[in-house]
């Protein structure tokens, strides 16, 4: 009896070891591909990336130029393990592993909230910019009034 537990204990210590070795996800052709394209995508500064406000698992990347034309080009969508690449001539459902999905959607996160900054930084130096020129109109104004308003 001693044996046995002593035999299924063992077993049962290296599938738990194995399962925390942090092992590399290998990727099919297919799936590498659509890893590059979404780098080269993510990080290419004629692209916008955002969020579903729906459902925040759906993550898209597209490019400026749909925005303001709706010209047809390419979309991609992550979500949840798969990634999308669609345009009007092809559209490509590609399911990635857990570890590399994983990082995809830290990779995304990460530039999206990289360019939330920027532009929470433009913002707040135009701000900053227009209160200056408030300021000295208001100054201007009140040199021009009379002593009583001073």
């Amino acid at each position: 009896m001693e044996i046995e537990k002593f035999k299924f204990w063992k077993k049962d210590f290296w599938k738990r070891v194995w399962k925390k070795i942090d092992k590399d996800d290998v990727l099919n052709a297919a799936q590498q591909n659509a890893f590059d394209i979404f780098k080269i995508c993510l990080y290419n500064e004629d692209n916008v990336r955002y969020l579903n406000s729906n459902n925040s698992l759906k993550k898209y990347i597209v490019t400026k130029n749909y925005i303001t034309s709706n010209s047809i080009d390419t979309f991609i969508v992550l979500e949840s393990g798969k990634i999308t690449i669609v345009n009007h001539q092809y559209r490509y459902d590609i399911d990635m592993p857990q570890k590399t999905s994983g990082i995809m959607d830290k990779m995304f996160d990460n530039k999206v909230a990289e360019d939330r900054r920027n532009m929470e930084n433009e913002i707040l130096s135009n701000i900053t910019s227009s209160l200056e020129i408030v300021l000295t109109e208001f100054k201007n104004k009140l040199e021009e009034k009379p002593e009583k308003l001073k």
